[in-house]
């Protein structure tokens, strides 16, 4: 799984969840990217861009009330859509769809379906968590995920994905794909693997010879590996509630001459991680005041997360002057 970390002050500090609210779904004909006929079964053959891909139009909670109580759980993405499930037998779940993610080799033996030109793909469960990946012809894959909250770990988990994946398939065949509009200043059209020098990545510890890896909606880039003993550094365009100071770790300052919040991830000085998060411009229903958001995370294992900071900073104070301007 990529790295999820908008902060919601809740355990749930190491995912990204979301739902888009106050986003009116206008409909996506397959195609719509301009794809030619030898591009059937393509991400973007199937979704249009990729870009403005409205997840939670692929998000069906009729499909997952025989499983229990389904719930929205609020916007800290532009990447995926998460429900929040209170399953039958009282445990808690959370429900993601929408992640698009570049597919490694299909493992022989790994279990898939065959649906028209997509491929729905059964990882192998792990302890509280269980991934449905629906295979486009072009290897990107759009991930859905239960991960459990709280309860019993065998609480049926993977039928959970399943029906979640098998509806997002019906709408991707249905072409109920919806987009969201952006202006042309938002975040979600900027690729941030082109707004910071790899150069001034490369003087994070153990990433001197990185290079950026695109996500392929482009809200995402990283440098390293996606790994917890690993270095890295992560730049994100996300959306949700502004940045907020929410524990003893975190400090709110000026960086670039944007309001930023440096946060030690989780509040553990000891744990290697940092977040630095600048708002942008409204997301969705400006009444819900939900924002854009610019993110970069900085992993440094062997270190602290005082020195993860230090090195958040010093991106943030790259990679900021280049965002797109918030005002008209």
């Amino acid at each position: 799984m990529s790295l999820r970390l908008r902060h919601r002050g809740t355990p749930l500090l190491l995912l990204l969840v979301l739902l888009v609210a106050g986003c009116t779904p206008e409909a996506a004909p397959v195609g719509q990217s301009g794809g030619q006929p030898s591009d059937a079964g393509t991400a973007a053959a199937v979704l249009g861009d990729l870009r403005t891909v409205d997840p939670c139009t692929l998000a069906d909670p009729a499909a997952l009330q025989s499983f229990g109580q389904v719930e929205n759980a609020g916007t800290v993405s532009l990447d995926y859509c998460l429900l929040h499930l209170k399953l039958n037998d009282g445990s808690l779940a959370q429900f993601a769809v929408g992640d698009l993610v570049y597919a490694g080799p299909v493992e022989q033996g790994q279990p898939v379906v065959q649906r028209g030109p997509l491929r729905i793909v059964q990882d192998a469960p792990l302890p509280g968590h269980c991934t449905r990946q629906i295979l486009f012809a072009d290897d990107i894959a759009m991930q859905v995920s239960v991960d459990l909250l709280t309860g019993d770990p065998a609480a049926g988990l993977c039928a959970v994905a399943q029906a979640g994946a098998d509806a997002a398939v019906a709408a991707l065949e249905q072409q109920r794909v919806g987009h969201r509009s952006f202006g042309a200043n938002s975040l979600a059209l900027q690729d941030p693997c082109e707004l910071l020098d790899s150069a001034a990545v490369q003087q994070v510890p153990g990433l001197e010879a990185a290079e950026p890896q695109p996500s392929p909606a482009g809200h995402q880039c990283m440098w390293g590996a996606q790994a917890a003993d690993a270095p890295r550094v992560q730049f994100l365009h996300t959306a949700g509630e502004p940045p907020k100071v929410l524990h003893g770790a975190a400090v709110e300052e000026q960086i670039a001459d944007r309001r930023t919040v440096v946060s030690v991830v989780g509040g553990d000085p000891q744990v290697p991680l940092c977040s630095a998060e600048t708002g942008h411009i409204p997301f969705g229903d400006p009444a819900t005041g939900q924002v854009e958001v610019a993110m970069l995370v900085v992993a440094v294992p062997g270190m602290t997360g005082i020195d993860a900071c230090e090195y958040a900073r010093g991106l943030a104070q790259q990679a900021w002057p280049y965002l797109p301007a918030s005002g008209p």
